[in-house]
């Protein structure tokens, strides 16, 4: 009996190291993933704004009816917009700007690793009863999306469809 548990706690020490290691690469590669994807999001829709540039300031509820309080948005380009969203609900909620492409990459990764933690300039990530703001500034014509990426949230239907045209 000794020698089986000296033989588990031997074999414990050995393998730790190279277990360990294997989940920092997989969570350091989904991080560079993840990176990567928020990169070419800024260039396909925009980039955070500033508050001197502020064109428009939007309101917005996440409710756990699983829908925001506006289903579509009108912009043009150039617009520096202020979304001040609030978590109505019980349940957490995420506000993330994309396009339809990026928000399906996103929705994935949240399926994969569903408690990451956010910290992209265009992502809101609220508790229950929370506001948070995010300021964008949309530079590209085109359409695209805020969505909650939480697992089940956007198959529910918590999505804005934001369509932004032509500078004036």
């Amino acid at each position: 009996m000794k020698k089986l548990i000296a033989t588990s706690l031997l074999s414990i020490v050995f393998i730790t190291p190279e277990v360990i290691a294997g989940i920092k690469e997989h969570d350091a590669h989904g991080m560079h993933h993840h990176n990567e994807m928020m990169n070419k999001h800024h260039m396909s829709i925009g980039q955070p704004g500033k508050d001197s540039e502020i064109t428009k300031t939007l309101s917005i509820n996440a409710s756990d009816q699983m829908n925001f309080s506006l289903s579509s948005i009108e912009l043009k380009a150039g617009q520096t917009i202020e979304f001040v969203v609030t978590n109505t609900g019980q349940l957490p909620h995420e506000f993330v700007l994309g396009t339809r492409e990026q928000i399906e990459m996103h929705r994935q990764e949240m399926r994969d690793m569903p408690d990451m933690k956010h910290s992209d300039n265009n992502t809101l990530s609220l508790k229950l009863g929370e506001t948070k703001t995010l300021i964008w500034k949309f530079t590209s014509v085109g359409d695209f999306i805020a969505a909650c990426t939480l697992p089940g949230h956007y198959e529910a239907g918590m999505i804005t469809k934001i369509n932004v045209g032509k500078s004036l």
